[in-house]
């Protein structure tokens, strides 16, 4: 049977479990908030950018002579503790809670202030007047929602250098497999395997490049403007001081706002970062797609290449192999898609001089984060690198591809071209058949026209030769 232990804040007493670290207004939020189980605990980012957020602060206000040394100590020595996941489960409010973030903010103020004063019993710590000194929810919550999405990059990009690299590696592994291209969903001119992956390795390239460059609009932070940017109740030379410990704490170039009003009233630039992953998802989508239609089949597909077996596809059907790992990565996307859908309403449902919509916003977005990350290494490896070719289909398609017959609007023009292209279709004969019939080229043209560096490499394709 749980003991508990009596605790208050402003409102009254709360019963809260005896060996909890967090208090009374956490306690009140569990019982307010009893919505999907997801903790915040489910976001160790997050709580490690409370960790690094409540250190600097405690730290800086010891500096500026607000806060006592041995408080600002204890504390300090607590969220050491939190920034190394020590106390994670005792993060216990629900990731839907009351607007701003307030519950959680107290829940980490409560649990420092508990284990300081376990840390260094000859102390006397108060979550709201030690702990959250010079602080508010709306600037603490907008910066470790910065934080946490920043810690949680480095993960996120490194998933997505593995695709991009597993798909470098099969585009130069394919440089030279032809095959038939496709626009409309039908024949169009030649291009390589190899020419494709590139395309995809490309695509990715740009899209972590976009997604650093949102990343760096997030170092801009909140912190200091304490209730609605005017750092009312902030000790004079706290915020600099602040942001120092904040950058050696961290690593990151954090900085201070160039309007703290606007950084505690809008999240243009989270919303701007999310959209950065929806660009993302949106890219991923399509490739995935394409991996997908290129390898279906076996027989009655496109079948250019197969994919890594993974697992058994059918439980009525033996010996069916499925897509299942482009398919999952499809449904994660998608469910990304919709984060960031979550994150746009929430930014844009911000009312006057804060928005409180803040809390979707973190989760949404580190669940996107956290679970690309977990899934985009493996998606390289079974989806990309465990790829096998189909070579005898890709010289097929090639061979019976009517656009082959492109290549003779210089030489015949695009109405006699045309004539070749249906009588490909009436009688089954292939391009190069019918061109020998009708003796359009020497075999000398023959040979120059249908050469793959002709065909594909006019333009020689980025990538190739870096």
């Amino acid at each position: 049977m749980t003991e508990y232990r009596t605790e208050k804040d402003s409102m009254g007493e709360m019963q809260v479990p005896k060996d909890a670290l967090w208090g009374a207004s956490t306690a009140r939020a569990v019982g307010n908030f009893p919505v999907s189980g997801q903790t915040g605990a489910t976001l160790p980012d997050l709580i490690k950018a409370y960790g690094y957020l409540k250190k600097a602060c405690a730290l800086a206000n010891r500096d500026v002579k607000a806060l006592d040394a041995k408080v600002a100590e204890a504390i300090s020595k607590a969220a050491d503790e939190v920034i190394a996941g020590k106390h994670n489960r005792e993060f216990v409010v629900d990731v839907f809670q009351a607007g701003a973030g307030t519950s959680i903010n107290m829940n980490a103020n409560e649990v420092l202030a508990t284990r300081g004063m376990q840390i260094d019993p000859s102390v006397k710590i108060n979550p709201n007047d030690h702990v959250n000194y010079g602080q508010s929810t709306n600037d603490t919550f907008p910066t470790v929602l910065h934080l946490s999405a920043l810690l949680a990059f480095p993960r996120l990009d490194t998933g997505l250098k593995a695709v991009q690299d597993a798909c470098e590696a099969k585009g130069r592994e394919w440089a030279r497999v032809i095959k038939s291209g496709r626009t409309h969903l039908q024949d169009a001119v030649p291009i390589t395997l190899g020419q494709e992956f590139m395309s995809w390795r490309n695509c990715i390239r740009h899209v972590r490049q976009n997604l650093k460059e949102a990343a760096d609009k997030l170092l801009e932070l909140a912190l200091g403007g304490s209730a609605i940017g005017s750092g009312l109740n902030t000790a004079d030379g706290y915020r600099p001081v602040a942001y120092k410990y904040l950058r050696d704490l961290t690593g990151l170039a954090v900085r201070e706002p160039e309007d703290p009003f606007e950084a505690v009233n809008s999240r243009w630039a989270f919303n701007n970062f999310s959209a950065a992953i929806r660009t993302m998802a949106v890219e991923l989508t399509r490739i995935t797609n394409d991996i997908r239609l290129l390898s279906c089949g076996p027989t009655t597909g496109l079948d250019e290449f197969r994919l890594k077996p993974v697992q058994p596809g059918s439980s009525i059907m033996p010996g069916k192999i499925n897509p299942s790992n482009p398919e999952c990565m499809n449904q994660l996307l998608y469910q990304v898609l919709g984060n960031d859908h979550t994150v746009m309403l929430c930014a844009m449902g911000g009312q006057l001089d804060l928005n409180v919509m803040m809390p979707t916003m973190a989760c949404t977005t580190l669940w996107s984060m956290n679970w690309l990350a977990s899934f985009l290494p493996k998606f390289a490896e079974d989806s990309v690198a465990g790829c096998t070719l189909n070579a005898e289909r890709c010289q097929q398609y090639l061979e019976t591809s009517q656009a082959l017959v492109t290549v003779l609007n210089p030489i015949i023009g695009y109405a006699a071209s045309a004539k070749i292209a249906k009588e490909t279709l009436t009688t089954g004969k292939t391009p190069k058949q019918l061109i020998k019939e009708h003796g359009i080229l020497t075999p000398e043209q023959e040979k120059k026209y249908y050469d793959i560096d002709y065909l594909t490499k006019r333009y020689p394709q980025a990538g190739f030769d870096a």
